[in-house]
C-alpha cells in the first residue's frame, strides 16, 4: 500500500514554459526524494507555446480538447492530498472549477508570479471586466495558501486571503557552475567587445525595443554587442545586435558568454508583477545586472552591489556605459551577483522550504512560517 502524500501540480505550460519550469518542475526531483508522489499535468502542449512565440494562435478544437484534457484530470484530484494550482485552471472562465475543488475539501495551493488579474480588471471588454474582474480574488480565497513570486504580488494576495506567503522565483545554481568553472564566459571574446544580454520572448520583447534610444546612446560613447536570446529579427541603427534561438539546452551557454544583463521594464501594474527571473539567470552566470527598479528589480538587486537600478534612460545609459568601459568593476559586482543568489535565490535554499509549506498544509491546512 501506497502511504505517500500525493500532490498533483496543474501547472499552465509543460517544463518549456519558463514560468512552470521555474515555479513547479525544477522542485519535483527534491520533493519526491522527501517522499512525497508528485503529478505534474499543464494545461497546455508544447506546441502551444510554440505557436505563441510564432506569433500564432491555436485553433478552437485544440483548446476543446485540452479543456476536457483538464476537466479529466480534476475528477481525479480526490486522490491527492494538495492540489497545486499555478496561476488559473481555464483561463478567461469563471472559477466554477476551483470552488467545486474547495466544497470537496481539496487542499489548494494556489501560486501566481505574476499580475494575471490585470487580464480581467484591465480589459478592453465590459463584459471581461464583469463577469471576471473578480475572479484572481476569489481563487485566492478559495486557496488554503497563496505563493506569491514578488513582494507586489504579496500584498495583492494578502488582502483576499491572510494565509499568503512570499515565495520568489528561484535558480538551481549548480547548472551554472559548469560554464564558470571552465571559463566559458565573459572576457573571453576575441574582439573585447563587451555584450550586453537581454533573455525572454516575443510577448516581452516590447520591454526591450521601448529602450531602443538607450542603445543608440550607448553605441555613440563605446562599443558593444546586444545579444538577443528568444526574440528573432531585432535591428537598431548603429547597434550591433546578434539573435540567439533559445532553446534550453543551450541557454545557460549563451548567457555566460556575455558580460552584462539587462531587465528594462515599464512602471506599471504588469510589470510590477514580474519577479525578475532573467536576473536571477543573469546574476546566477556572475553577471553584474542593469534593471528597472519594477518586477522585482528592488528586491533582487543590490544598487552598486550586485549590480545598478536604472530609473530613467539617462540612467540606464550611465550605468551600462560604467559597466561596459570597466572589466574590473564586472567582475567584482558579477561576484557579488551570483554569491546573492546562491544564499537567496537558489533552489538549494528554497526546495526544503517549498517541502515545508506542503507538508504543513497537508497536516494542519495551514503554513506555520508566516514570511521568509
Amino acid at each position: 500500500m501506497n502511504d505517500k502524500p500525493k500532490v498533483l501540480f496543474l501547472t499552465k505550460y509543460p517544463s518549456i514554459g519558463a514560468s512552470s519550469r521555474y515555479r513547479v518542475v525544477q522542485f519535483v526531483p527534491y520533493l519526491e526524494k522527501e517522499g512525497f508522489e508528485c503529478r505534474v499535468e499543464p494545461l497546455h502542449e508544447e506546441s502551444y507555446l510554440k505557436l505563441i512565440f510564432d506569433g500564432q494562435r491555436p485553433g478552437v478544437s485544440y483548446l476543446v480538447k485540452r479543456f476536457f484534457r483538464r476537466l479529466f484530470v480534476l475528477l481525479g484530484s480526490v486522490k491527492y492530498s494538495v492540489v497545486f494550482v499555478q496561476k488559473e485552471l481555464f483561463p478567461y472562465l469563471p472559477p466554477v472549477a476551483e470552488l467545486l475543488l474547495k466544497l470537496l475539501g481539496r487542499r489548494i495551493v494556489y501560486d501566481i508570479d505574476d499580475a494575471i488579474f490585470l487580464f480581467y480588471t484591465s480589459s478592453r471588454s465590459a463584459l471581461v471586466r464583469f463577469l471576471l474582474g473578480g475572479k484572481i480574488p476569489v481563487v485566492m480565497r478559495a486557496s488554503t495558501l497563496v505563493l506569491a513570486g514578488n513582494r507586489f504580488l504579496l500584498r495583492y494576495a494578502s488582502r483576499y486571503n491572510r494565509s499568503s506567503v512570499y515565495f520568489p522565483t528561484v535558480v538551481d545554481t549548480s547548472r551554472f557552475e559548469s560554464v564558470i568553472e571552465r571559463g566559458a564566459r565573459r572576457d573571453s571574446s576575441t574582439d573585447g567587445v563587451p555584450r550586453v544580454v537581454w533573455i525572454g520572448s516575443p510577448e516581452t520583447l516590447h520591454f526591450l525595443l521601448k529602450k531602443k534610444n538607450v542603445f543608440v546612446s550607448l553605441s555613440h560613447e563605446c562599443d558593444f554587442r546586444l545579444v538577443v536570446i528568444g526574440a528573432a529579427d531585432v535591428a537598431m541603427d548603429g547597434v550591433d545586435v546578434e539573435c540567439v534561438e533559445w532553446s534550453d539546452e543551450t541557454e545557460i551557454e549563451n548567457l555566460a558568454r556575455c558580460d552584462i544583463g539587462i531587465m528594462p521594464l515599464e512602471d506599471d501594474y504588469w510589470s510590477k508583477g514580474k519577479c525578475g527571473l532573467k536576473l536571477l539567470q543573469y546574476m546566477a552566470c556572475g553577471l553584474p545586472v542593469v534593471s528597472s527598479p519594477t518586477g522585482g528589480g528592488e528586491e533582487i538587486v543590490e544598487d552598486g552591489k550586485t549590480g545598478f537600478i536604472a530609473r530613467n534612460d539617462e540612467e540606464w545609459v550611465e550605468r551600462l556605459l560604467e559597466l561596459c568601459r570597466s572589466v574590473d568593476l564586472r567582475r567584482e559586482l558579477g561576484r557579488r551577483a551570483r554569491t546573492a543568489v546562491e544564499e537567496r535565490y537558489s533552489i538549494a535554499v528554497w526546495a526544503p522550504r517549498m517541502a515545508k509549506i506542503i507538508d504543513d498544509v497537508i497536516r494542519s491546512g495551514t503554513c506555520s512560517v508566516a514570511d521568509w
